[in-house]
């Protein structure tokens, strides 16, 4: 049938499954796949007046789990269930539990580079069938989006649909652990809204399908076109600097932990106490990355205002965040370790990486004088 619509659902758990302390106490709350596929069944009825849709129910490996125990190996399992299944199916939608949803989305957006179908994520604030459940609604919104489609401007690539939000996989931000509103895009506008109609924003959706082709590679067309590189290296360490914070944890760490990039969430646009300078020097002599982003919830690490930071930019002992999520921070980092271990990259390519804009996760911007 022509218009026939292919949608492969895919469940990993999480609080839409039932996946929350008090609901696992009831098993009747647990959903499982083919209950989701009930659940839609009058809005895949309601759009079957123009698409005639199919979904079928992907045994995910992992179907019960807190998204707070999801590991980097599952979005590895994630991208290679896409890429097998690619010929197969029009659109993918993934349940996922929200603890965590913001990093599958960044690591898929990574790992699939080129792909010509919708990758929808979603999930819920309260468990579906409980009384108040966003759960049903914002699947339900998933799949109108993976079904939407224009010619001018057909939605594809990896993005999270939940709440009123469309938004591209690098930029998913959970906000709140109670309004059903939980997330919203980081520091640059979403693709759009969805509520009665789907309002798409056509600047911020142009933008997001054009980091789907290059000059390197077309739009995968087929599962043998679909670049997947779902390899993540995740020994990163991940720290908050405060006052008077020991410059020894720096190697320590790399010493005895074996680390092989760090992040720190320094003061002001990127500006660590300058003690730390000679920790610092050890790891780029060690050849180890060091991100440096901001604790302004919505700030921009840029070496650019205080002297500490300047001194990381003129020293080149920091990559600076820019504008990027932690989600993303983490996720592309990882990516590049990954990379360098394989000998794709080396220490100063890497570095160069993480500032390159590779699937809209960062705006470097330049303040004026500077």
């Amino acid at each position: 049938m022509a218009n026939l619509h292919r949608i492969l659902l895919i469940t990993t758990g999480g609080t839409i499954a039932g996946q929350v302390a008090t609901d696992k106490q009831d098993k009747n709350m647990v959903r499982t796949a083919d209950e989701f596929t009930k659940l839609v069944a009058p809005t895949v009825s309601y759009l079957n007046r123009t698409h005639e849709i199919s979904i079928e129910i992907e045994p995910f490996a992992l179907c019960d789990v807190d998204s707070s125990d999801i590991l980097p190996r599952q979005w590895m399992d994630l991208a290679a269930v896409i890429k097998k299944r690619y010929d197969n199916f029009d659109s993918f939608v993934i349940t996922h539990g929200t603890n965590t949803l913001g990093y599958t989305c960044a690591a898929l957006s990574f790992a699939l580079a080129n792909p010509n179908k919708p990758i929808i994520l979603t999930g819920s604030q309260v468990s579906a069938g409980l009384p108040g459940s966003d759960g049903l609604v914002n699947l339900e919104n998933a799949m109108r989006v993976a079904v939407w489609k224009r010619h001018e401007h057909p939605i594809k690539g990896v993005m999270a649909v939940f709440g009123s939000h469309i938004i591209t996989g690098t930029r998913v931000k959970k906000n709140t652990e109670f309004d059903y509103d939980a997330f919203e895009s980081f520091s640059t506008g979403s693709i759009g809204r969805i509520g009665r109609i789907i309002n798409i924003n056509e600047t911020n959706l142009t933008k997001h399908l054009s980091y789907l082709r290059t000059t390197q590679y077309p739009e995968a067309r087929t599962a043998k076109d679909l670049r997947c590189e779902n390899d993540f290296d995740m020994r990163i360490a991940s720290l908050t600097e405060f006052p008077g914070m020991s410059s020894d944890l720096f190697a320590s760490l790399v010493d005895n932990n074996d680390i092989r990039g760090f992040i720190l969430r320094a003061f002001g646009a990127g500006d660590p106490c300058t003690n730390h300078r000679s920790a610092f020097e050890y790891l780029k002599g060690k050849q180890i990355p060091l991100v440096v982003t901001t604790q302004a919830p919505n700030g921009n690490s840029n070496f650019q205002v205080n002297e500490p930071g300047k001194m990381l930019r003129d020293t080149e002992l920091a990559i600076p965040a820019y504008d990027m999520s932690i989600e993303s921070q983490t996720t592309k980092l990882a990516w590049l370790l990954a990379k360098k271990n394989k000998g794709e990259l080396n220490y100063a390519q890497l570095c160069a990486e993480m500032v390159r804009d590779v699937r809209g996760e960062i705006n470097v911007m330049w303040e004026v004088g500077n």
